[in-house]
């Protein structure tokens, strides 16, 4: 995927995530959208990142 189409699926998806689902965290839909990008045949590594970001957005509000 060109950066010109990934941002415009994270623009796209962020402003549906304000309608709909303002609780999630924005900067954890981002990761994963950005995981499963840069890792389109390792499943494994896209779920690492994807786990250590709900680890930090966890931590980040204080749930562990």
């Amino acid at each position: 995927m060109k950066k010109s189409e990934l941002e415009d699926l994270i623009t796209t998806v962020e402003t549906l995530r304000k309608q709909k689902f303002q609780n999630m965290d924005r900067k954890f839909i981002e990761e994963v959208i950005r995981a499963e990008e840069e890792n389109p045949e390792d499943d494994g590594e896209a779920f690492r990142r994807i786990k250590d970001a709900l680890e930090g957005c966890l931590a980040d509000k204080g749930v562990e």
